[in-house]
This record gives C-alpha cells, sequence and structure tokens, in this order.
C-alpha cells in the first residue's frame, strides 16, 4: 500500500474530550458513533491520548463516572505526523498502542485511521498467507460449566482478555471476554445498587459462563485465507477468530496477530524485537538491563533462526512486594521455524522477563531438539539405505 491510499482512510469523525471532564459525560460519545467510536483527550490545548471502550465499560463499573476524571482513564497513545506516515508506523501504532484507531496530526488539526479499514487495505499483500501461519496455537480454553470467577482468574493468570468456552467433548461452543463479565455481569449489579435497575436478575461470579458468554462462535480453518479472515472480523464486528478442527479449537486469530505478521514482512533487519508497555514505568538503567536480556536471547539462537521479531508484553499488576509492582509478561516471537509463545509474572519488570524468557527458550530448544531428530532420522535412512535408492 502506497502512502497516497494510506492517506485515503484518514477520517475525521471523532470526538475531542478535555481529560478534566467526567467519565459520565462520555458515554453519549460513544453511543453517538455506535460502537465506531474515536474519542481523543485533550489537556490544556494539547491530544494527549485517547480514551477506549472497554477502559471507560470497566471504569464506569469500578468508580463513580459522575465524579472521576477522564484524565485517570486516558491511554497515552503516539500521534503520526501526516508528512511521515508509512504502512509500517501506522500497523506500529495500532500494535504498540493497542487502540482500534491510530492518531493522525494534519494541518492545524487531526484525523485517525481505523484498524479495519487498515486492514482491508492490506489484506491483498497478505492474499497468500493462511490462518495457520499467523494464529496462537495456545488456545485458553474454558469448560462452559466452570465459574466466570473460574474465567476471570484464567484470564488474568494467562495474560489475555478473552477465552474459549468448549463443552465436555471439548468442541468449541462459544466466546467470553472481559466486556462480557462487565456488561452482564458488572454493570447490572453496579445499577441495582444505585437503583437504576429495571428488571433484569442481578448475576453473581459463581454462575456457569454458558450463561453470559457470546454465540455462535465465528471460526475458520487453519487453511483458509488471511484476507478472507479480515473479512469475517469486519463483517461480523468481531476482533478474533477461533480455528478449529471438526469443532475442536486449534488456535485464535485476533487483529494485533495479523499485525504483527504484517510487521514481520516489512521490516528489513535480520533480527528485532518490539517492547510494549502497559501501566509500567522504566528507567533508561532498566531499560538498557532488558535490551542487553533480549540481545542475549538473539545472541544465543542466531544460528537457528535465519530471521526473527519478539514482540514482548508487559502489564502491571496492582500488587507490590517491597516496593517492586507485580509484572506480567507476554512473549510472542515470530520467525522463519515457526511462532512461539511464553509467559511469566514476577516482582520487577526484570525479574518477569527471565522467567518468561526462560520458558521461551526451553521452547525453542524443544523445537530445536526435534528438527535436529528429524534431520539424523533422515539422515540415517539415506546413509543406511542410500545401496538400494536408485539415482
Amino acid at each position: 500500500m502506497d502512502v497516497e491510499k494510506l492517506k485515503e482512510l484518514i477520517r475525521e469523525d471523532y470526538e475531542v474530550i478535555n481529560a478534566n471532564e467526567t467519565l459520565s459525560k462520555v458515554v453519549p460519545m460513544l453511543e453517538k458513533w455506535e460502537g465506531r467510536s474515536a474519542i481523543l483527550v485533550e489537556e490544556d490545548g494539547d491530544i494527549i491520548g485517547v480514551i477506549r471502550e472497554r477502559d471507560l465499560i470497566r471504569g464506569c463499573v469500578m468508580v463513580n463516572p459522575h465524579e472521576t476524571k477522564v484524565k485517570h482513564f486516558v491511554i497515552r497513545t503516539g500521534i503520526l505526523n501526516v508528512n511521515e506516515i508509512t504502512p509500517e508506523k501506522v500497523a506500529r501504532r495500532f500494535v504498540e498502542d493497542s487502540t482500534p484507531f491510530v492518531i493522525v496530526k494534519l494541518n492545524g488539526r487531526y484525523g485517525v485511521i481505523y484498524i479495519d479499514d487498515f486492514l482491508n487495505a492490506i489484506k491483498n499483500e497478505l492474499g497468500e498467507v493462511k490462518a495457520k501461519d499467523v494464529m496462537n496455537p495456545e488456545v485458553i480454553t474454558i469448560l462452559r460449566k466452570a465459574t466466570v470467577a473460574k474465567a476471570l482468574a484464567t484470564m488474568r493468570r494467562e495474560g489475555v482478555d478473552r477465552v474459549v468456552v468448549i463443552d465436555e467433548n471439548y468442541k468449541v461452543v462459544g466466546i467470553l471476554t472481559g466486556k462480557d463479565i462487565v456488561d452482564r455481569i458488572f454493570a447490572p449489579r453496579k445499577k441495582a445498587r444505585t437503583g437504576d435497575f429495571s428488571g433484569e436478575k442481578e448475576k453473581s461470579l459463581s454462575i456457569a459462563v454458558e450463561s453470559i458468554m457470546s454465540y455462535p462462535v465465528i471460526t475458520a480453518e487453519k487453511e483458509e485465507k488471511i484476507p478472507q479472515i479480515i473479512d469475517k472480523m469486519i463483517e461480523n464486528n468481531i476482533s478474533s477468530v477461533v480455528i478449529t478442527r471438526d469443532g475442536f479449537p486449534e488456535g485464535i486469530v485476533i487483529k494485533k496477530d495479523i499485525l504483527e505478521y504484517y510487521l514481520r514482512q516489512v521490516t528489513p533487519v535480520r533480527f528485532t524485537y518490539q517492547v510494549i508497555l502497559k501501566d509500567v514505568e522504566l528507567d533508561e538503567f532498566e531499560m538498557e538491563r532488558i535490551n542487553r536480556d533480549l540481545e542475549n536471547f538473539f545472541e544465543r539462537f542466531k544460528e537457528f533462526f535465519e530471521e526473527a521479531i519478539l514482540f514482548v508484553y508487559m502489564k502491571r499488576h496492582k500488587e507490590f512486594y517491597r516496593g517492586l509492582p507485580l509484572i506480567y509478561v507476554r512473549l510472542k516471537l515470530t520467525s522463519d521455524k515457526g511462532n512461539f509463545f511464553a509467559t511469566g509474572e514476577g516482582w520487577g519488570a526484570e525479574y518477569a522477563l527471565h522467567s518468561a524468557l526462560r520458558k521461551l527458550e526451553r521452547s525453542v530448544l524443544e523445537h530445536k531438539d526435534l528438527q535436529m531428530d528429524k534431520k539424523m532420522i533422515k539422515r540415517f535412512y539415506e546413509d543406511v539405505f542410500s545401496d538400494f535408492v536408485s539415482i
């Protein structure tokens, strides 16, 4: 996609709200745009970030929306200059900021590029890419009879915002997201407490997952092409597609997976990594040590991989121990040898990263050993039976 076509994706259908306004002022803005909302946050005349629908929904449940200010839920994002935008820069902003739109600074005003428009524009460049090349094979599942409390605990432990719901035969029957839980349990409970409750019975976290999950699930097979996956996402207004075989889960593709794959294709370097932080602050010394750890990882496996990109996601939990926050780390390594995943937790960013890197190294080594075994077996048969094979 050339730059001129990229600029055609820029829209000006967004709202701006002051950081000192209350959350209750944002709700009508979301309703106005009916699910496709871009809300930019302004402070002292400058755009400082955005507010996402999922954060707003959770915020309105956790706090009093009539008293809490927008600035407590703002996501500080990067802003691209219209004269410097490229498809790679836009994709990187989507991945780093985890927002459904990217802000572009125009001449004296702003515009936004929506993720669906961007995916639709690049899908032809991914025409031969299949779901199996992009998907995360580690599907986080939960039984339909499990409680919502268990689903929440699983989401937190695995660092995901959705789980695939399966029946007793391990077949996919639904999907449950954090937004589903907020919309169908926490929001009605809060309305009941404030007297704004209209008929619906209040639900608790002890109910079964199947009672609030979303279904039917939009699915695809491993051999399905990515353009078809993108079409399904856009047509059904969803952010993930479950990859199945005969009803059994084999993987999951989210929009970020597609963008990460795209970045890998357009990034010219042999090895690179990208660190994405959420509520994590690192000083220069900490960042230097983390960079060194990641570079050491690539140095260790430089003879195994021909090319690889490592995405590092760090998220801070609320707990502290001796002044150190509990950090969750998720690693996704995309390479010519396949995709590898690992997660880890620890007190402080560096310890959490070490925990995840150890798991990732084990996964790579296991794959490497398997590849070596296959080569040795092949060589054995070639050596032993070479005299019997006609050339």
